[in-house]
């Protein structure tokens, strides 16, 4: 965790001059996890749950329809599950680094006249390289803390794909909505009972331009 704060005190004092705009990002995660047992089988009980998501980062706009965003994310991935006997859940804070490539389909500032022209719908393809900051299993009444489980204290690798949609209110600001989905890997391929988590993600932004 400690890297990823030193990484974006240094991006922030080397890049934050050549961004063209800053967002704040705040929204809903809808999870299921995928377990795969030693023998190869899934779990049939575990079933999906929603959390928070929380993102913040900067826009770089190198041409007129091609837009890079990078920041931070902190995702509530969360799921349940149980049967009659045993009933269980899964409550977790995943802090990552997050880069977005963004194609632009149609609307935005002109790149010539810098003038608004309403509505602004991207492509996004990125991913996520996140770490688990805090969470908590529970299982029929007893909890246990996850950050002492190899399964899930690890880095997870999280491909996205999406879009977004923003519209221009003035010069400088605008709001929108953005959806993706994702999947979270662990990288260690290590544990024998290998975690992925799929994601869907439904996002209100805030965009304020330098410019």
């Amino acid at each position: 965790m400690k890297y990823i704060i030193i990484f974006l005190i240094f991006l922030g004092n080397s890049y934050i001059a050549n961004a063209q705009d800053a967002y704040f990002s705040i929204g809903r995660n809808f999870t299921t996890y995928d377990f795969i047992n030693s023998s190869g089988e899934p779990n049939p009980n575990i079933k999906g749950s929603t959390g928070s998501s929380y993102e913040m980062g900067f826009i770089f706009s190198p041409y007129n329809n091609i837009g890079f965003a990078i920041g931070v994310a902190l995702n509530e991935l969360n799921a349940t599950g149980g049967t009659w006997e045993d009933n269980y859940s899964w409550d977790t804070n995943y802090l990552g680094l997050q880069g977005i490539l963004k194609y632009k389909l149609f609307g935005g500032k002109s790149r010539w006249n810098n003038r608004s022209v309403g509505f602004l719908m991207n492509i996004d393809a990125g991913v996520n390289l996140n770490h688990l900051i805090n969470g908590k299993q529970k299982i029929n009444g007893q909890t246990f803390d996850l950050m002492e489980s190899s399964e899930f204290n690890s880095f997870f690798i999280q491909p996205l794909v999406g879009l977004d949609l923003s519209y221009v209110i003035t010069n400088n600001i605008s709001f929108g909505l953005a959806y993706h989905f994702s999947k979270n890997f662990r990288i260690s391929s290590s544990n024998y009972e290998p975690l992925k988590m799929n994601n869907n993600q439904l996002q209100f932004n805030i965009l304020i331009s330098f410019y």
